[in-house]
């Protein structure tokens, strides 16, 4: 197995000075795996909205053995998305309901 590492795509915005390009620069999406000892073993999905970097509020667990995977991140038109791994869906769902982009609604407290 993976003792730590990460394999993620960046899905950059049009524009970007790429000779300039570092861990830093502002991204679309970014999805993949991140292994690293025995706590973090998660698929990560990030989004970016008006500036900020959302991260999915669902746990997806990584692949962990030896052998080679294919990780496939579905966004759909009607605002849904899906996760597979080697073409199995692992997650799915909306993305107003599984991502954080609205700020929480403040009910009065009389």
């Amino acid at each position: 197995g993976i003792d730590c590492g990460g394999g993620y795509l960046k899905f950059l915005p049009a524009g970007l000075d790429q000779s300039a390009f570092n861990g830093d620069s502002d991204y679309n999406i970014m999805f993949g795996p991140d292994i690293c000892g025995s706590s973090t073993k998660k698929v990560h999905v990030i989004l970016s909205y008006k500036g900020k970097n959302v991260l999915i509020n669902k746990n997806i667990p990584a692949e962990t053995d030896k052998f080679t995977h294919t990780y496939t991140l579905i966004l759909k038109p009607d605002q849904t998305y899906e996760v597979q791994i080697d073409g199995n869906k692992k997650q799915d769902g909306t993305l107003e309901d599984d991502f954080d982009f609205l700020e929480p609604k403040k009910i009065k407290d009389p």
